[in-house]
């Protein structure tokens, strides 16, 4: 028996570890939360980004220390699989480390497990046990096969691995002992290193090397100890937080909140929750209707919105930076020009929609009008609300952003808008979107 798998109270965990909010009781299957843990690791692995047909046979090696390429090309294993955002490096500048709290949060330990691994292999170790925190329970032996280049920003670190429990803890001990044996193993023998691993954090890796087994070829040939028939190989790539378009996309439509199936509508009237079908909204009436009668009847303003600020960024280029941004030389972000007598793109229709509203705190422009800045959650839009075009209803935002139902220390505040035209917004002022709808 090997470390069981992650269970429904995992998946939650480490999605919410990967800041994909989900409430407790969320009625998604296992299967959609499976899934949706699939692809944030892809995601988190910008697996988007790798060739269409990876074929580790024709790959390089990566220029190590230790490889057969030239030192002055080296580049430091640990270096190139580090990833982070904007968020993380303010956290840990006012920590004043770069190193995380560990064993709080299951992602995190699992990024610094990957780069514990790249810190060893710089310096020649290639075996490795993770074992959790009381060294009883549970354990994956690691052995890294290769480490290749993807390109010059990414490895791929082969590994043949598997993971015990007491059950088998005394064949996971044999493979220790044979492979410090000079001659046991099937390579040089070498020191063997070990990595505190939290159990849940464990699985998370054995999910991880689990969905990536596909990128190792039928063919890829392993000389293996026989301690190590019942090893699996994999690859591990460089893994970093979610971007702001990942967050998006998997948090959008948290299904249905009868049933948990893919939603298709939300209640008309208070647009606080989602349902399959009538059948799904008509059975939860009785449940819901007293939280629909309080937010029934919200306030609804006009705002006017611009495409950027008159005399300053018309005609100008922006970028959308916020703390998921990433914070590699590489990462890229969205760039466009901004035309002011181009409307944006209405992709909601009439439907209601939300939008985060962001207010100008510090401005070292003379003459720049108080003014917030204005995006939904597909990014098919960034817009400008501007003090001068209504002074009363940007007041009205003002006290909202800076009152108890705002948040964010009085800077921004999510809400629920509809499209009337092309420079128009209906932005209900006094309901507040749930949790699940504003982690983006």
């Amino acid at each position: 028996m090997n470390t069981p798998g992650l269970m429904r109270s995992g998946t939650i965990s480490v999605l919410k570890s990967m800041g994909l909010e989900l409430p407790a009781d969320t009625k998604l299957s296992d299967e959609n939360l499976d899934k949706r843990l699939r692809d944030a690791l892809n995601a988190a692995q910008q697996k988007d980004g790798l060739p269409a047909s990876l074929d580790l046979q024709s790959l390089t090696p990566w220029p190590t220390s230790k490889s057969a390429h030239s030192k002055a090309k080296t580049r430091p294993l640990l270096d190139a699989v580090q990833r982070g955002n904007i968020g993380e490096a303010a956290h840990n500048y006012a920590r004043k480390s770069r190193v995380p709290e560990l064993y709080v949060d299951s992602f995190m330990d699992l990024r610094q497990t990957i780069m514990g691994f790249a810190h060893f292999i710089d310096q020649g170790v290639m075996r490795c046990v993770i074992q959790d925190q009381e060294k009883e329970n549970y354990a994956i032996n690691v052995r890294v096969i290769s480490v290749l280049e993807v390109d010059e920003k990414t490895p791929a670190i082969v590994v043949l691995y598997r993971s015990f429990d007491k059950s088998t803890a005394m064949e996971g001990a044999e493979w220790v002992c044979l492979q410090t044996e000079p001659d046991s193993s099937p390579v040089p023998s070498g020191s063997i290193i070990n990595i505190t691993a939290t159990p849940l954090e464990q699985k998370l890796l054995l999910k991880l090397l689990k969905l990536n087994q596909h990128f190792i070829p039928e063919d890829f040939d392993v000389k293996r100890h026989p301690t190590e028939a019942g090893f699996r190989l994999s690859v591990l790539f460089p893994i970093g937080p979610l971007d702001f378009a990942a967050r998006t996309k998997l948090s959008h439509n948290m299904g249905c909140g009868v049933c948990g199936r893919r939603a298709t509508s939300r209640c008309g009237q208070c647009q606080s929750i989602s349902y399959c079908s009538a059948e799904c909204q008509r059975a939860d009436w009785s449940t819901h209707k007293t939280t629909c009668r309080q937010l029934k009847g919200g306030r609804w303003c006009p705002v006017r919105i611009r495409a950027g600020l008159p005399g300053l960024t018309e005609n100008a280029h922006m970028m959308l930076l916020n703390r998921y941004t990433r914070v590699a030389a590489d990462a890229a972000v969205p760039v466009h020009k901004i035309d002011p007598n181009d409307p944006p793109p209405n992709v909601w229709g009439e439907r209601a929609f939300i939008i985060k509203l962001q207010l100008n705190l510090v401005s070292d422009r003379p003459g720049e009008p108080p003014h917030m800045m204005v995006y939904d959650r597909k990014r098919s839009f960034q817009v400008f609300v501007l003090s001068e075009d209504d002074p009363d209803v940007f007041l009205a935002l003002l006290e909202e952003i800076a009152g108890p139902r705002g948040g964010y220390r009085g800077a921004k505040m999510y809400r629920w808008a509809r499209r009337t035209g092309d420079w128009g917004l209906s932005i209900c002022l006094d309901r507040v979107p749930a949790a699940a709808d504003t982690n983006w």
